[in-house]
């Protein structure tokens, strides 16, 4: 099977003519988010964590949850027509199957990552107890020495690149969710076969303008009132543009390689005699 091959300029043509169609519809649970993140980055203390800051940021995954189940309802309505399941509540606001799919699917990647996580961590205690025992030394220092600094960089790069070539692979989840009407996380992986790149590519071109505003507040001299006005236009770009759109690229990338699966099945399946 050839497959499909994903266009990046399309997609994103696609991806922010979803966003600027569907940002007015679901305009509450989006300004929801953007208060939730403007009071965390308002918090004292916001740099360590704080209960307060917690609170915020699950208040915060919640309506994240709500926003892509709203942004999914909206990508798929078309080719659920007359579905109830597929209609947003006021401005976005509701909680359903489709919510609840999104919610089992994001717990379910939060605990493999933990399990890659920890096997991580073995690995990294394993690496300092050997280099203690060659170096004849008893006691960890409190400070890692640049040796062992590298040893533990050395050990997380490397988990670095498969969790994000995982992501890509799997990226689609939320998509195929709220769209097959089922918790799908690595049933996404065949259907980006052949597409990491391009799917790769479009995510970091969504996200440079995140990038440089972040890139511009954590600039060394930064006067404290520009860091919170850069902060605050973050939260704003985050919450109106850079969720829709990836929500709309994740749906046009899902329907593409989902109408391309299907087509090839059905051309690859068994024929009768008679053809």
């Amino acid at each position: 099977m050839l497959g499909r091959k994903i266009s990046v300029q399309a997609s994103l043509k696609a991806a922010f003519q979803f966003a600027k169609l569907s940002t007015p519809k679901v305009a509450g649970v989006l300004s929801i988010i953007l208060l939730l993140d403007i009071a965390a980055v308002l918090t004292p203390g916001s740099a360590s964590v704080s209960p307060a800051l917690m609170a915020l940021k699950g208040l915060e995954a919640l309506f994240g949850v709500i926003a892509q189940g709203a942004l999914y309802r909206l990508a798929f309505a078309d080719a659920h027509d007359g579905d109830p399941e597929f209609r947003i509540g006021p401005l976005g606001l509701q909680w359903g199957k489709p919510e609840m799919r999104l919610l089992g699917a994001d717990l379910l990647l939060v605990f493999l990552f933990f399990i890659a996580l920890l096997f991580w961590a073995i690995i990294l205690i394993v690496t300092l107890g050997a280099s203690m025992f060659v170096n004849g030394t008893t006691a960890a220092p409190l400070s890692p020495t640049p040796q062992q600094a590298s040893q533990m960089l050395l050990v997380f790069v490397p988990l670095i690149l498969p969790t994000l070539f995982v992501y890509v692979r799997i990226c689609l989840y939320g998509a195929a969710t709220v769209a097959e009407r089922k918790i799908s996380v690595f049933s996404t992986w065949r259907l980006t076969r052949g597409n990491a790149w391009p799917i790769l590519g479009a995510l970091l071109l969504i996200a440079i303008p995140i990038a440089v505003l972040n890139l511009l507040s954590a600039l060394p001299g930064e006067p404290k009132a520009a860091t919170i006005v850069l902060e605050l236009l973050t939260c704003i770009l985050d919450a109106f543009l850079i969720r829709p759109m990836y929500c709309g690229l994740y749906a046009h990338i899902y329907s593409q390689l989902r109408t391309t699966a299907v087509g090839e099945a059905a051309a690859a399946a068994p024929r009768g005699p008679w053809g």
